[in-house]
C-alpha cells in the first residue's frame, strides 16, 4: 500500500467519524477544525488506525496525529518499520 492509498483509506476512516464525504475531508487542516474531535475520537481514530493498517501506534504519537497529512506520515513510517 503506497502513500496515496494511505492517505484516501485515512480519509473513508474520518469521514465515517465526521458524518462527511471523504473528498471534502481537507489534508493540512486540524481536525478539531473540521468537525467535533476530542481525546475520545482521537483513542477512536487511533483503534480504527491500528485495525485497518494492522499496525500497533504509541498512543504518545497521537499529539502528531492531527491532520491528514500527519496521520498518513504516521502509519506509512510504521507499515515501512514494521
Amino acid at each position: 500500500m503506497d502513500k496515496v492509498e494511505i492517505k484516501a483509506k485515512v480519509k473513508e476512516i474520518l469521514a465515517g467519524m465526521f458524518d462527511m464525504k471523504a473528498e471534502d475531508i481537507p489534508e493540512d487542516k486540524p481536525f478539531p477544525e473540521i468537525a467535533k474531535y476530542d481525546s475520545m475520537r482521537a483513542l477512536e481514530l487511533l483503534a480504527k488506525l491500528e485495525n485497518e493498517f494492522t499496525v500497533m501506534i504509541d498512543p504518545d504519537k497521537l499529539y502528531q496525529m492531527f491532520t491528514v497529512d500527519k496521520v498518513t506520515q504516521v502509519v506509512e513510517e510504521l507499515r515501512h518499520a514494521g
